[in-house]
């Protein structure tokens, strides 16, 4: 069965454009009709599917197409085998340190969230040299996302 590009972005919640990019860098060889036409198979799409995942995640072009190409590049299975372990290792290695940034931005938005419900109801204008003598705002200087919303950017 072959499917229409359009099609799988569509099923994947991502854009022609995007799938184009995967193949144009190896990471998916559809097959082609005798006129050219790009066929696509089911597997080409569980492998956008799985490669859209990974990029979604975070991991970069050259991460993928260095995970990709891993057992072409092996001369034995066991080496392959190897070689694609301690990628996987390094992939989950790097997870696991987002999850750990992640959750620390968690912790800061529920003291920022908390910090700023202190102002729920408050009738003055949200100025800095007004906010700054109010009782509310101590311990803002302590929630790194609130250094984004404290202070309005000022255009240069």
């Amino acid at each position: 069965m072959s499917l229409k590009i359009g099609a799988i972005a569509q099923r994947l919640g991502t854009t022609v454009r995007t799938l184009r990019f995967y193949e144009e860098n190896g990471l998916v060889h559809p097959s082609r009709s005798p006129g050219g036409t790009r066929l696509y198979t089911e597997e080409d799409e569980a492998r956008f599917a799985a490669l859209l995942a990974l990029a979604r995640l975070g991991f970069s072009l050259q991460q993928l197409a260095g995970l990709a190409g891993l057992r072409a590049a092996s001369r034995t299975g066991d080496e392959a085998s190897r070689a694609v372990a301690s990628r996987l290792m390094e992939m989950d290695a790097e997870l696991e340190e987002r999850v750990r940034a992640i959750e620390r931005q968690r912790q800061d938005i529920e003291h920022a969230l908390a910090l700023v419900r202190r102002c729920h109801g408050c009738r003055r204008r949200p100025a800095r040299p007004i906010c700054d003598a109010c009782p509310a705002s101590v311990g803002v200087e302590d929630s790194t996302v609130l250094q984004v919303v404290w202070d309005e950017a000022v255009p240069r």
